[in-house]
């Protein structure tokens, strides 16, 4: 209920009305059943523009240092991001991220939808990075297609108005890539981390060359890696 009335009467028409933003081929989204949406990562603004347009309730995973932060925003951030349904990912490797996977995995099982950065981060140049076979290993554990999306203009920029603002905003969306069965089976009867490893990978790459599609962003076959830009909130 909660999610609904921030969707639909803040963020839609502050995404819709106020920053203009442009949404094409929404119709792609499957309009049942588990599905991961899967995009990349320009800004802070495809966090709540991409779920504001679509038509189904959507869970991203956010980064924990959103939830950490102190003062009154920061209580405010938190309860606005759980009100949203976002899930607060730890991600300093190893095993910290478990219980929000476990998280995001419980609402592809009940049907919903998840939005992922595969890049793990807002990109530093405006290319498109490797992606991080997390979503891939979502996709193949749930058994659910991965709709690929492509946004731009999503970073808070200075422009005519004296503060940062979205200028002409989009999201696209992609059509889905289903996994095959042959590769899904591949991958949950790989007899050891390499063989399942080789499998992610492809996926993931599978994945990032739709977005790529999308986007026409030049293609960087690394992570990406964190940079200070003050310009970029």
């Amino acid at each position: 209920m909660l999610y609904n009335l921030i969707k639909y009467l803040i963020a839609r028409p502050i995404c819709l009305i106020v920053f203009r933003a442009k949404v094409f081929h929404k119709e792609r989204v499957p309009e049942s059943g588990a599905v991961i949406l899967a995009g990349n990562h320009l800004g802070t603004g495809e966090t709540f523009l991409v779920p504001a347009v679509l038509h189904r309730p959507m869970t991203f995973a956010a980064k924990k240092e959103l939830y950490t932060k102190p003062g009154l925003w920061g209580r405010f951030a938190r309860w606005f991001l759980y009100a949203i349904h976002q899930v607060p990912i730890d991600r300093s490797g190893g095993g910290a991220a478990d219980t929000a996977m476990h998280s995001v995995e419980n609402v592809l099982e009940e049907g919903g939808v998840v939005g992922f950065f595969p890049e793990g981060k807002r990109s530093p140049d405006g290319k498109l990075h490797k992606g991080h076979t997390g979503v891939a290993r979502l996709a193949l554990d749930a058994g659910c297609p991965v709709v690929p999306f492509g946004v731009a203009n999503t970073r808070f920029r200075k422009g005519w108005l004296p503060w940062p603002w979205l200028y002409g905003p989009t999201v696209t969306i992609g059509e889905p890539v289903t996994i095959d069965a042959a590769t899904r089976d591949a991958y949950l009867g790989a007899a050891n981390r390499d063989e399942s490893g080789a499998v992610l990978r492809r996926v993931t790459d599978d994945i990032m060359r739709a977005i790529q599609a999308i986007t026409g962003q030049e293609y960087v076959d690394e992570y990406a890696r964190r940079r200070a830009d003050p310009a970029s909130p």
